[in-house]
């Protein structure tokens, strides 16, 4: 079986640079979903309202930076996409598609986060409502935002469950991450379901948070496994001689 050794060089450079951005997702999204919310959002509305006015620079680069993640998960998506289509283009398809919705509910619901900074800014709507009134509306806007992440968590978590069948059958990738992308990715799936269907159940919250800290490993050790590896060829994997052409 032959190989052409300009096709073996450019996707282990796809698959390093898949993992380049892997990496660089993941201190950006723990910035702006992880800690910009926990400084803004407080235990009341009129608490999380002075935080917003007394932090809006701080907000918007969290913005700016979930703008970013978005592009940077197209190209992501894309480069996922053309590493595992060669294993079954069907279930490569369907898990891109899977991402890119995400994606999309990603870049709606910024609108949605961005709209509590821009009632503060207008000043007829400040005329329109009072202190209180505008703090509760900027609340629940913050809410739906909440919302917003556990709807794209739910397609993320398929993507991963897809994601995960798909490594699992590679011979260009290690297994054993196949089954952690594949167990974690059902803590995306729970959380959603928990907090939007179920009420939010302490015990299926465990149970979700259990398996986030799974997907998180999984997917931490995927990225490294590519930034380092690139992608391994089925010659290399067979240790058969590679022939240039």
């Amino acid at each position: 079986m032959e190989t052409n050794l300009s096709d073996l060089t450019n996707s282990k450079k796809t698959g390093k640079l898949a993992g380049l951005l892997y990496l660089i997702i993941a201190p950006l999204g723990f910035f702006s979903i992880g800690y910009v919310p926990s400084v803004i959002v407080g235990k009341t509305a009129i608490q999380t309202m002075l935080n917003l006015q007394a932090n809006q620079t701080l907000f918007l680069t969290g913005v700016t930076l979930d703008i970013l993640i978005c592009f940077i998960e197209l190209l992501l998506t894309t480069l996922l996409f053309q590493i595992f289509r060669s294993v079954n283009k069907t279930q490569a398809m369907v898990a891109a598609v899977a991402r890119f919705t995400m994606i999309f509910i990603m870049a709606i619901n910024l609108l949605v986060y961005l709209t509590p900074i821009l009632m503060l800014k207008n000043a007829m709507m400040q005329k329109m409502f009072t202190s209180e009134e505008t703090a509760a509306i900027i609340q629940l806007l913050f809410d739906v935002h909440e919302y917003g992440i556990l709807m794209w968590g739910f397609f993320f978590g398929l993507h991963l469950v897809l994601m995960g069948v798909l490594v699992i059958r590679s011979v260009k990738h290690p297994t054993w991450v196949g089954y952690l992308l594949l167990a974690g990715s059902f803590g995306y799936i729970l959380e959603a379901f928990n907090k939007i269907c179920f009420g939010n159940q302490t015990v299926v919250g465990y149970v979700a948070m259990g398996l986030l800290a799974i997907v998180v490993v999984g997917e931490l050790s995927f990225a490294i496994w590519l930034l380092i590896k690139g992608v391994k060829t089925e010659q290399t994997s067979n240790q058969q001689p590679l022939v240039m052409s």
